[in-house]
C-alpha cells in the first residue's frame, strides 16, 4: 500500500516542496543582492548622484566628489559602464578627452537613489 504519499507531481495549486521554494526566492533575490552589491561600493553612490546633474569629464567628476583617488575612481567609472549605468564619451580633439553620463538606465536608477535620499531625509529626524 501507499502510506497516503503521491508519486505524481503535485497540481499547481498545491504549494512546491520546500527545495523548490528556496529556488525560486533565491532567483528573486539575486538581481536585488547583485545590485546591492555594486552600490555598496564606495563612490558609486555618489558618482550616479554627481552624474545625474550634468555629463562631466574625469577630473571635473573627481573634484566634484572631492576626494576619491584616481585608481578607484577609474575602477568604479569602469564598472558603471560595464553595468550599462553610465556612457564613456572619447573626445577626438587636441589633447582628446573623455566624458562620462548617465545612461538611461543609470538615470532611472539616480531617480531611485533620489527617492532614498527622500526617505532618508523624512525619517532622519524622527527618532
Amino acid at each position: 500500500m501507499d502510506a497516503g504519499l503521491n508519486r505524481t507531481a503535485p497540481p499547481s495549486s498545491v504549494s512546491r516542496s520546500r527545495a523548490a521554494r528556496r529556488e525560486a526566492a533565491q532567483r528573486s533575490e539575486c538581481a536585488a543582492t547583485a545590485a546591492l552589491t555594486i552600490l555598496g561600493q564606495k563612490w558609486v553612490l555618489r558618482i550616479v548622484r554627481v552624474l545625474g546633474e550634468r555629463t562631466q569629464r574625469f577630473c571635473e567628476l573627481q573634484d566634484a566628489l572631492g576626494g576619491a583617488n584616481s585608481a578607484t575612481l577609474s575602477q568604479r567609472l569602469k564598472l558603471l559602464e560595464d553595468e550599462g549605468l553610465l556612457v564613456r564619451h572619447e573626445i577626438s580633439a587636441v589633447p582628446p578627452w573623455v566624458e562620462y553620463s548617465l545612461s538611461e538606465k543609470g538615470a532611472d536608477l539616480g531617480r531611485a537613489i533620489g527617492g532614498i535620499d527622500a526617505w532618508a531625509d523624512r525619517w532622519s529626524s524622527v527618532q
